[in-house]
C-alpha cells in the first residue's frame, strides 16, 4: 500500500471548550511576523485548490476535510494517508496547558472520530478505486501533560493510532529528558513509532522561538528506550542560507542507530519538494538508502512543481517536468517530483513496515 505518512489537518475553531468537536486554531495572541505571512500564503494556496467551497473568504474545518477527501479519492499515486493530530502545549515544569502558546490544537478524540467518519464514507463509494483508499490516525500525546498516561492509554486501547506525532519546539517537549522514560517504555512495548519533527520549524511561533528543541541528536533518548523513531524532513534546513545543513551529520547518526541490522531510525521525505530545499535533494538521494526512508508530503505545505526546472535541478528531464506541471492533484505531483529526482518507489510502501497498522 502506498502511504503518505505525513499529512496535516487544519481548521478554524477558536473555542477551547469545543476542541473535541472542532480543530482549534488561534495564533493572533501569540503570533510572529513570519507566521503571519506564512498563514496568509497557506490560505491563498488552499483557496487556489478550491478549499473555500462556499466562497465566504474563510476555510472552515468542514471545508478543509472536504478538500482532503477530494484530494485522496482523486489521487492516482497514493492509497492511504496518515492524518496527524497535534496535542496542546503543556508546561514542562507544571504540566498545565498553556492556552496562549497553543496555536493549533487537534485532539485525538476529534481526529479519531473524523477518521472513522471518512473511512465509513469511503466504504460507500461505488468506485472500487476510491473504496480501497484508507485514512489512518496519527495521534499526538504531549508527555508534559499531567494526565499523559490516561491519554496515551486511550490512544493505544481505544483507537487505531498508527503513530505518535510530536513537534518538540511547538509543544515545548525536551525529547532527551530522562523524565520521559516511562512514556518511551509504553511506546516501545506497544510497538508504536514516534514521528518527530526534526530541523528548523517555521510554521508555528513557538517553533521559531524554541528551535533548539528540534535537533536530531535529542532522538537518542527515545532510541535508547527501544522506540522506533521517524525523523521528519530528513533533518534538512528550510532556508539553507539561514539554517545549518547537517544532512551528513544526520546520516552518521542514522547509521549508528541502525547499526544493529534493524532499522530503528527512519526519516521521512515530507516537504522536500519545497523550492528552498531543491538543491539538497541530490545529496539526500545519494546519501540515504531507500530502505531507511518513508514517503510524506507535509500537506498543506505547498507542493509546487514549477521550481524543479529541467537541466537546473537534479536529474529532471523536460518530459518529467511537463508531466509534473500538468499534474493537478498535489499528492500525485509530490510523488512525481520525488520520482523525477531519483527517489526509489520503494519509499512509498515503507510505511507499512513501520506504522502500527490496525489488523484486518
Amino acid at each position: 500500500m502506498k502511504i503518505d505518512a505525513h499529512f496535516h489537518v487544519a481548521g478554524n475553531g477558536t473555542n477551547f471548550a469545543n476542541v473535541d468537536n472542532d480543530i482549534y486554531f488561534k495564533a493572533d495572541d501569540n503570533n510572529h511576523w513570519f507566521t503571519r505571512i506564512l498563514y496568509n500564503m497557506l490560505k491563498e494556496d488552499l483557496e487556489n485548490q478550491g478549499a473555500d467551497f462556499n466562497r465566504d473568504g474563510k476555510i472552515s474545518t468542514k471545508e478543509y476535510f472536504k478538500l482532503v477527501y477530494k484530494i485522496i479519492t482523486s489521487s492516482e499515486e497514493i492509497d492511504g494517508v496518515v492524518l496527524l493530530a497535534l496535542d496542546a502545549l503543556y508546561s514542562p515544569e507544571t504540566g498545565i496547558m498553556d492556552k496562549i502558546k497553543t496555536d493549533l490544537y487537534i485532539t485525538n478524540k476529534f481526529l479519531h472520530n473524523k477518521i472513522i467518519e471518512l473511512n465509513e464514507r469511503l466504504k460507500k463509494e461505488s468506485d472500487p478505486r476510491k473504496r480501497n483508499k484508507k485514512f489512518f490516525f496519527g495521534a499526538s500525546v504531549n508527555p508534559n501533560r499531567r494526565d499523559w498516561e490516561s491519554e496515551l492509554d486511550y490512544v493505544l486501547r481505544k483507537t487505531n493510532a498508527v503513530l505518535i506525532k510530536w513537534i518538540p519546539s511547538t509543544q515545548h517537549i525536551n525529547v532527551d529528558d530522562e523524565k520521559h522514560k516511562e512514556f518511551y517504555d509504553v511506546l516501545s512495548s506497544n510497538n508504536i513509532p514516534l514521528l518527530c519533527h526534526v530541523g528548523p520549524e517555521y510554521t508555528f511561533p513557538e517553533g521559531i522561538r524554541h528551535k533548539k528543541l528540534d535537533h536530531f541528536r535529542h532522538l537518542e533518548k527515545p532510541l535508547e528506550h527501544g522506540v522506533t523513531v521517524i525523523a521528519a524532513h530528513c533533518a534538512t534546513p528550510v532556508f539553507p542560507f539561514i539554517d545549518k545543513n547537517e544532512v551528513k551529520e544526520f546520516y552518521a547518526f542514522m547509521e549508528e542507530a541502525n547499526s544493529g541490522g534493524n532499522v530503528r531510525l527512519w526519516a521521512d521525505t515530507s516537504a522536500l519538494s519545497l523550492s528552498t530545499r531543491i538543491f539538497l535533494i541530490p545529496e539526500i538521494v545519494k546519501t540515504f538508502p531507500s530502505n531507511w526512508l518513508i514517503h510524506g508530503s507535509d500537506f498543506p505545505i505547498p507542493i509546487d512543481g514549477w521550481p524543479h526546472l529541467p537541466w537546473v535541478t537534479h536529474d529532471m528531464a523536460p518530459e518529467e517536468y511537463i508531466q509534473i506541471i500538468k499534474t493537478k492533484n498535489p499528492l500525485d505531483r509530490d510523488v512525481k517530483i520525488k520520482q523525477a529526482h531519483g527517489f526509489s518507489n520503494a519509499i512509498l510502501e515503507n510505511a507499512e513496515k513501520v506504522l502500527r497498522l490496525p489488523t484486518k
